[in-house]
C-alpha cells in the first residue's frame, strides 16, 4: 500500500471523491486536491514518495496547475485518468485509463484493475525490494560451510571408530516385552576375549627343555575278570532255570 495523491478540476471533483473513497477502503492514504490550490502543493510534492492520479477532464485539458504538474512530476509516479479522447500527452510512454465509462463501481473491473495495477507499478518503482545485505549472506554460507564440516567429521568417525569387544551389538540382544510371551529376558551371543585383550602379555621361555614324543603310552596289563557283576536282579524264568535239576546234569562235566 502506498500514499496516493488525486488532482483533478471541478467539473471532475465527484470521480475523484468516489475513487478516494474506495481507495482508502483498500488501505491506502489518499489525499485529494481540487482546484488551483494544487499548484502551491507542486513544489513539495515533487520530493515525496506517492502516486499521483491526474484526473484528465474536459475542463483539465486547458488547466495551467495540470499541465505543471504533469510536466515536473516524475513519470514514473503519475497515473492518467481521461473523461475524454483528447487528453494532452506530455511525452507519456503509457496511455491514460479511460474512466469515461465508469460508474464508481468495483465491479467494472476493467477500468478499476488497471488503476489498481498501475499503482502496483509506481510502488515498485518507488520502493524497490531491498538486496540482502552483504554480512548477513556471508554469514549463512560460513554457517552452512561449518555446519556441512562438522557432519563430515561425525561421519568419518562413526566410520572409522572400532566397536568395544564388551559391548554387545543391537542385533544380539532379544528382549521379551510381554511376560506372556515365554522369553526369558535378553540373549546375548559374545565371543570371550582372548589373552591379549586382558592385557596379559604372553611370554616364552627359551631354557624349558622340549617335550618330545617318545611313543604312546604304556598300558597295565589288568588281569582277565573272574565274573561280572550283576547289575539287575534275576527274573521269574532264570530263577527256575537256576533250579531246574534237569540243567544241573547238562553243566556237569562227563
Amino acid at each position: 500500500m502506498i500514499d496516493v495523491r488525486i488532482i483533478c478540476t471541478h467539473d471532475a471533483a465527484k470521480l475523484a471523491e468516489t475513487l478516494t473513497r474506495l481507495l482508502e477502503a483498500e488501505e491506502h492514504r489518499v489525499r485529494l486536491t481540487i482546484g488551483r490550490q494544487a499548484m502551491g502543493e507542486l513544489q513539495g510534492a515533487r520530493e515525496t514518495k506517492d502516486a499521483v492520479v491526474l484526473i484528465w477532464s474536459p475542463d483539465a485539458r486547458s488547466q495551467t496547475f495540470m499541465l505543471e504538474w504533469a510536466r515536473q512530476i516524475d513519470a514514473t509516479r503519475v497515473i492518467d485518468i481521461t473523461l475524454t479522447p483528447d487528453w494532452p500527452r506530455i511525452g507519456r510512454k503509457v496511455t491514460a485509463i479511460d474512466f469515461a465509462q465508469w460508474r464508481g463501481d468495483r465491479s467494472e473491473r476493467a477500468a478499476w484493475n488497471a488503476l489498481n495495477d498501475r499503482l502496483r507499478g509506481v510502488a515498485r518503482a518507488i520502493n524497490p525490494p531491498k538486496p540482502p545485505p552483504k554480512y548477513a549472506t556471508l554469514a549463512l554460507g560460513l554457517a552452512s560451510a561449518a555446519a556441512m564440516t562438522g557432519a563430515v567429521f561425525l561421519r568419518m568417525n562413526d566410520v572409522a571408530a572400532p566397536s568395544s569387544p564388551g559391548a554387545p551389538a543391537a542385533g544380539d540382544q532379544l528382549v521379551a516385552a510381554d511376560p506372556d510371551t515365554g522369553l526369558g529376558g535378553p540373549v546375548l551371543a559374545l565371543e570371550p576375549a582372548s589373552v591379549g585383550e586382558w592385557g596379559i602379555p604372553a611370554r616364552n621361555f627359551p631354557d624349558a627343555p622340549l617335550i618330545r614324543d617318545s611313543g604312546g603310552p604304556e598300558l597295565m596289563n589288568a588281569p582277565e575278570p573272574i565274573g561280572y557283576l550283576e547289575l539287575r536282579d534275576a527274573t521269574f524264568l532264570e530263577r527256575l532255570s537256576a533250579i531246574n535239576p534237569l540243567r544241573e546234569r547238562e553243566n556237569e562235566t562227563p
